[in-house]
């Protein structure tokens, strides 16, 4: 039980970081591996990569995300939840997304990270 209460911790860690708007934070809970999938980018390889992502590829600027359930089997999870919150561009976004994450085998990193937003599509 207290593994994945951890993992959960990670998981809400990682979106307060985000929150703050702490990039440094954010990357602590990945491991150098990375590999992030995000819908209308190309795969995000390496913190490195992933840094320049929250830095100058992200749309948003600021807000929050609501974490609603994670889900945890093994070394993965999956979680849902809403953002809400400004946008680059201008204006604000009230958004549901579901966010998969891989750990390393000691469950104390996160290798691998995929989000899904939920948004007419089809």
């Amino acid at each position: 039980m207290a593994e994945q209460s951890s993992v959960r911790a990670t998981v809400q860690g990682y979106y307060d970081a985000l929150d703050r708007d702490d990039i440094d934070a954010a990357l602590d809970y990945f491991g150098g591996e990375i590999l992030y999938r995000r819908p209308g980018y190309p795969p995000i390889t390496g913190l490195e990569g992933l840094r320049d992502y929250y830095t100058r590829g992200r749309k948003l600027a600021s807000g929050r995300h609501v974490i609603r359930e994670v889900v945890i089997d093994g070394t993965s999870a999956a979680a849902h939840g809403t953002f809400e919150g400004e946008l680059k561009e201008g204006g604000r976004t009230t958004m549901g997304f579901a966010a998969f994450f891989r750990f390393d085998n000691a469950r104390d990193r996160i290798v691998e990270h995929t989000t899904y937003f939920f948004t007419p599509a089809v």
